[in-house]
């Protein structure tokens, strides 16, 4: 599989710190996967628990007795769990798990430590501190997003990358209301390795994206963003972005 099939559409799951309590976010994951109707194999990684919320959990990724093409990783240990999905062979881990560049100084240390070694063993990460991401069309809600309580929304041909989680929600639920359908929406979270521009790149090719909306606080890599947006034009595939934090006490607030 592609990086665009494992992000998009992986065929097995691994939720890492996944919750058996379903109040918690740590549960929603599991528990919108199987709502929306997710086709393919889920596995619960929860060291204190045989069985999470009706699925059997393991208690490490190597204990996985098939293989995963996409981990969601929820735990402090992000680099324990980074280890694991590089012994597994996991292509692509999505991490909601802050406490890195997000943090300070001491926090984008410790994220360029984590992105030298997924690069070393192979993973591409989404975040860290990532929301995850949500394909309306292919059925999988692989994200923490409360939004997705709601019942199935419209899918349409309209993806969204966004800096923001919680936008992504926003639009999703006043696009619902108004009866406009979304095909995928991302993350990015920190985008310490996939980042808007390339994401932009994976959508120019997708077959089922028309329209790219992209929400902005910061530009982080101007070059790769220009070459997703030509590879868009290219493919005939508007590119709509909207900058956050345009104005003094905007830019504070972001």
């Amino acid at each position: 599989m592609n990086l665009a099939q494992v992000l998009f559409a992986p065929r097995a799951v691994a939720l890492v710190g996944a919750s058996g309590d379903a109040a918690k976010n740590t549960a929603r994951p599991q528990r919108y996967l199987a709502k929306h109707g997710y086709g393919g194999k889920i596995a619960p990684i929860n060291a204190s628990r045989a069985e999470v919320l009706g699925l059997k959990s393991y208690q490490s990724l190597k204990e996985v007795p098939f293989d995963i093409d996409h981990a969601f990783i929820m735990v402090e240990d992000v680099e324990g769990a980074l280890e694991d999905c590089g012994g597994k062979g996991v292509r692509l881990a999505s991490v909601f798990s802050d406490g890195f560049a997000d943090a300070g100084g001491e926090g984008l240390a410790r994220q360029a430590r984590l992105v030298a070694r997924a690069k070393a063993l192979g993973v591409r990460l989404l975040g860290p501190n990532s929301m995850g991401m949500i394909n309306l069309t292919g059925r999988v809600a692989l994200s923490v997003n409360a939004v997705l309580e709601a019942d199935v929304p419209p899918a349409g041909a309209t993806s969204i990358v966004s800096q923001s989680g919680t936008m992504l929600g926003t639009v999703l639920s006043r696009g619902t209301a108004r009866g406009l359908g979304f095909s995928k929406l991302l993350s990015v979270g920190n985008e310490a390795d996939l980042g808007v521009g390339e994401l932009v790149e994976l959508l120019a090719a997708d077959p089922e994206t028309r329209l790219i909306l992209l929400f902005l606080e910061t530009v982080r890599d101007a070059a790769r963003l220009a070459a997703g947006a030509r590879a868009a034009h290219a493919a005939g595939k508007p590119v709509v972005a909207y900058k956050l934090g345009r104005s003094k006490v905007g830019e504070r607030l972001a």
